[in-house]
């Protein structure tokens, strides 16, 4: 720039001296030669003043271009400032996510839930950083080629200097100030140039990081998509477990089973001809509902494994007493006794049982016999699942 105004005073103080050297000149020889001499003296006059007058009009336009390159530069050094400065949040915001993914992969031992909302908004922050990403790029691309048209303006430049030097150079020999200007000029243009190519290789380098940084959100995705994939596989085996549980509280609610009964509150009950089913239908304990007060039978509400006692009493004078016990109408035991002093005689015995779901057990007393039974509950079925299976 003092290059340019430098050559513009001297530039002005030329003509102006030249103008009057010229004028003074033309008015000697005027009164000395005469009329012709004078006439010659004016036209070289006026080719001299037009070719300055056109060199000024170059300088002009030279320093014009000159600071519309400065500006240019000054922007172009601003946006890539701008951009540097994105980057640096946008590596920021990369290592935010970082530490929020070492977050999210704790709070995963915790709760589904919380990690879903997390892996969402690792998801939106991606988005917003890809499409970021995408901005920068575009605009490092306009960068780079307003780079190539700044180049390709200043090799004009240069190229419009050197002929406005050797134009200079053939005007006169005082115009050696002005080339020295000019070079002055062309030194300054040479540190634009070295400025540029410095520029290039920051450009160069800001769009190596941004490929790293491309990387790493490409790593990033992946760890997500791992996440998301460790996610589901957390899910299935909740979703298994939910099932397993709510089956074992199913199991658990059907594995309350005891049950106690006396038989009845009227005295004696005699079998007859043919074997009699005995239906104990006083109910004392009935928990799971899986013995009948109607009909006698126990049906197992579950497979497991099941124990089962029974108590009978009679009155024995020169008689017996039998009792037996059946699974599924096939007969699984018999107690018997016998005894002539008619004084009372109790029987009691049980037996563990394996059981499938719906296998029924119950008490028969045998054709011929009888048992006794009141307020007392001399006789009693009792049974309870031990364990499921």
């Amino acid at each position: 720039m003092r290059a340019a105004i430098s050559l513009l005073v001297l530039l002005f103080s030329m003509c102006g001296a030249q103008t009057w050297s010229t004028q003074s000149e033309v008015q000697t020889e005027s009164q000395s030669t005469g009329a012709a001499a004078a006439a010659a003296e004016v036209s070289t006059q006026l080719d001299v003043s037009a070719e300055l007058k056109e060199l000024r009009d170059m300088v002009v336009e030279l320093r014009v271009t000159l600071m519309y390159t400065q500006d240019e530069l000054k922007a172009m050094e601003a946006e890539n400032a701008l951009v540097e400065k994105r980057l640096v949040a946008s590596e920021t915001k990369v290592e935010v996510l970082e530490r929020v993914l070492t977050i999210t992969q704790k709070e995963l031992q915790d709760t589904k839930v919380e990690m879903k909302t997390e892996v969402e908004n690792l998801k939106k922050e991606n988005a917003a950083q890809e499409t970021e990403l995408t901005a920068v790029k575009t605009r490092l691309a306009a960068s780079e080629a307003k780079v190539m048209n700044l180049r390709k303006e200043t090799a004009a430049q240069s190229a419009d200097l050197r002929s406005v030097a050797d134009r200079l150079a053939a005007t006169e020999t005082d115009m050696e100030q002005v080339k020295k200007d000019t070079a002055a000029q062309h030194t300054d243009l040479t540190t634009m140039k070295t400025e540029v190519m410095n520029l290039t290789k920051e450009n160069a380098a800001l769009q190596t990081r941004l490929a790293a940084t491309v990387m790493e959100v490409e790593d990033l995705k992946v760890e997500n998509a791992a996440q998301e994939a460790e996610l589901t596989a957390v899910k299935t085996r909740l979703a298994a477990t939910e099932t397993e549980v709510d089956n074992l509280e199913k199991i658990t609610e059907k594995s309350k089973v005891a049950f106690s009964a006396g038989l009845t509150d009227s005295g004696y009950i005699e079998s007859g001809n043919t074997d009699f089913n005995l239906v104990f239908s006083k109910i004392i304990t009935n928990v799971g509902q899986a013995y009948s007060s109607t009909t006698g039978f126990f049906t197992a509400p579950v497979r497991g494994v099941y124990y089962f006692r029974f108590t009978v009493m009679d009155l024995l004078a020169s008689r017996s007493m039998n009792i037996r016990m059946c699974k599924n109408g096939k007969h699984l035991m018999l107690l018997g006794d016998y005894d002539t002093d008619g004084q009372a005689n109790f029987q009691s015995s049980g037996l563990t049982l394996q059981l499938e779901v719906g296998d029924v057990v119950n008490m028969v007393l045998p054709a011929g016999h009888r048992l006794y039974d009141n307020i007392n509950n001399y006789c009693t079925f009792s049974g309870f699942l031990l364990f499921p299976l």
